[in-house]
């Protein structure tokens, strides 16, 4: 019964993508007007880790209660949401944070969570009850990885990676780029293929919010090159290189990666921050003396949503998931099949 009641929510998940897609597909042949097909909700930018790349845990403060959480995801359905992605900081600091991702899940969304893993493992039937996908961040191999994070993070995100492909729960991870660990790629290609996750990679930013700062400025331009040849020839070898063929080819770019001025962000997906305000993307949090973004809080999200400026320009970004997104809403075919593959779960999961 539970297996058929799964089924049947995957259905309705995929009915309410296709006509999310022909929406976005309409309004791009038409103009008949920008949603939200996508959105991240930034639950928290408190955090156990300290990672020496990361300046999210420094910007910690309000956030929205559980209650407004659920309205956010209320108001933006009610005008087309399909997919709702969750992370932080590490979200599951907060308590509330599966029931909030269960009600998306009720509401007929796609969900997908970023976390540490330090906090995952005891919930992962719940976490497999509530997702179509969990990101893990990975930053290499034990010694690196708990180098660059957290002293015996490596081990639980491993464990909580084997245990959610117990559970039939897609995964992927992500690797952060620095000097120090650019050497991890295959160690961590290889560990995808033992583990079945799809694994991204991306280069360290000098800020998670201000994207004028821009990569770190110790990884040379001719590193993305090198690493989108790595990443191109372990794809054409059939690992589980989770960047489409799309995202390479920007990638070769850096650190000059594209036109914000052209991307989707801010038109058919965003970010809500914890306090509420609503931005294209989080690298653009920060934009000086601007306007202030639209807090959902005090226009109501779906207002909020419409009042978003989109991008004036900038030099594109390397963050993969941000990538993908764009890439989809522009009708790439290999970032779509990309997409539907990491989401594949093996038949007869739940």
């Amino acid at each position: 019964m539970v297996g058929g009641v799964s089924r049947v929510s995957r259905a309705v998940r995929g009915l309410r993508w296709l006509r999310g897609g022909a929406r976005v597909a309409a309004d791009r042949a038409l103009g008949t007007g920008s949603f939200p097909f996508s959105m991240t909700f930034i639950l928290t930018h408190r955090c156990n880790f300290r990672c020496a790349y990361c300046d999210i845990p420094a910007a910690a403060g309000p956030e929205m209660t559980t209650t407004q959480f659920k309205g956010a995801l209320d108001e933006l359905a009610s005008i087309g949401l399909v997919r709702a992605s969750f992370s932080g900081g590490e979200v599951l600091l907060r308590p509330d944070a599966l029931p909030i991702v269960a009600h998306a899940r009720s509401l007929g969304l796609m969900t997908s969570l970023n976390c540490n893993a330090w906090l995952a493992g005891p919930r992962l039937d719940e976490l497999a009850r509530v997702l179509d996908l969990l990101v893990i961040s990975l930053d290499g191999p034990e010694r690196d990885h708990d180098r660059l994070r957290r002293r015996g993070s490596y081990r639980r995100a491993i464990e909580v990676l084997r245990g959610a492909r117990a559970r039939g729960l897609p995964t992927a991870t992500i690797s952060v780029l620095t000097p120090s660990n650019l050497h991890v790629v295959d160690e961590v290609l290889a560990l995808a293929d033992e583990l079945g996750f799809y694994a991204y990679f991306q280069p360290a930013y000098e800020s998670c919010f201000d994207l004028g700062k821009g990569v770190d400025p110790s990884l040379g331009g001719r590193l993305f090159v090198r690493l989108a040849d790595t990443l191109r020839a372990a794809r054409r070898q059939g690992r589980r290189v989770a960047a489409s063929p799309g995202y390479l080819e920007r990638l070769a770019r850096g650190p000059r990666f594209g036109d914000c001025a052209r991307c989707t962000a801010g038109r058919y997906w965003g970010t809500v921050l914890p306090d509420g305000r609503l931005v294209p993307c989080h690298l653009q949090a920060e934009r000086g003396g601007a306007e202030p973004w639209p807090s959902g809080v005090e226009k109501g999200f779906a207002a909020a949503f419409r009042a978003l400026d989109r991008p004036k320009g900038g030099p594109g970004c390397a963050i993969s998931p941000y990538q993908e997104t764009d890439l989809i809403f522009g009708f790439d075919s290999g970032a779509i099949a990309a997409a539907l593959r990491r989401l594949r779960r093996d038949e007869g999961s739940p």
